[in-house]
């Protein structure tokens, strides 16, 4: 996987730190892709990663290489 920064406000962070401890999540990280995930789902209305990769698959002109790039490619549509 590769690393990223973010900036989250210090509310946002405390309420992760919370669900991490009481079992919810298992870590900011896990979090943190689920909500991309969800995000991504809520624009482009699919229900599976299989379905975001065959639009991303429609959309470009050549095969995505990985993660980063199906994400970009959605952030360009908006």
């Amino acid at each position: 996987m590769t690393t990223i920064s973010i900036s989250l406000d210090e509310e946002l962070i405390e309420w992760l730190d919370q669900l991490i401890q009481n079992g919810t999540i298992k870590n900011r990280s896990e979090a943190v892709r689920g909500g991309i995930f969800s995000y991504i789902r809520e624009k482009i209305g699919i229900q599976s990663r299989e379905e975001l990769w065959e639009f991303l698959k429609n959309k470009q002109k050549e095969p995505l290489q990985n993660g980063v790039e199906a994400i970009r490619a959605v952030r360009d549509e908006e």
